[in-house]
């Protein structure tokens, strides 16, 4: 993004061979190139981090909800997120759920990181499940 396409106001609008690891730049140009590199990396870090800190609380019922039945389909994690909301709503206190409903478990972070885990691995095996049904046949 920085050295090929030139997406960098620091940088400026200008492309780079990096594939050579800077070689074939000046000592200057490869500082800037990998600090600009490394504020884009930092700014992406730190968003990604607020928005898991903001959304903690569906993150970790979604995980344990996920380690319980290990699918759902889109309505379920619906109905999931808005209970989640409606709970949050009402001072944080627990509501028991109908009895035809599953209780959501307590987890760790380390259970709940293990079903986002999870469950991005099964977003991804759906995606290129779907992208090799969708291919087009023949050449």
């Amino acid at each position: 993004m920085v050295t090929k396409y030139g997406m960098s106001k620091a940088v400026g609008v200008v492309a780079h061979n990096y594939e050579d690891d800077g070689k074939s730049m000046s000592t200057e140009t490869r500082l800037l190139v990998e600090s600009e590199v490394r504020e884009l990396l930092q700014t992406a870090y730190e968003n990604a981090k607020r928005i898991l800190t903001t959304h903690q609380r569906e993150l970790h019922g979604l995980a344990a909800a996920l380690l319980e039945h290990e699918t759902m389909t889109a309505a379920d994690i619906k109905k999931l997120l808005v209970q989640l909301k409606d709970q949050a709503n009402r001072s944080q206190i627990p509501i028991p759920l109908p009895t035809s409903q599953p209780i959501l478990p307590t987890t760790t972070p380390a259970s709940a990181a293990q079903a986002a885990a999870n469950a991005a691995a099964a977003v991804a095996a759906a995606a290129t499940a779907k992208a090799k049904s969708t291919a087009p046949a023949g050449p």
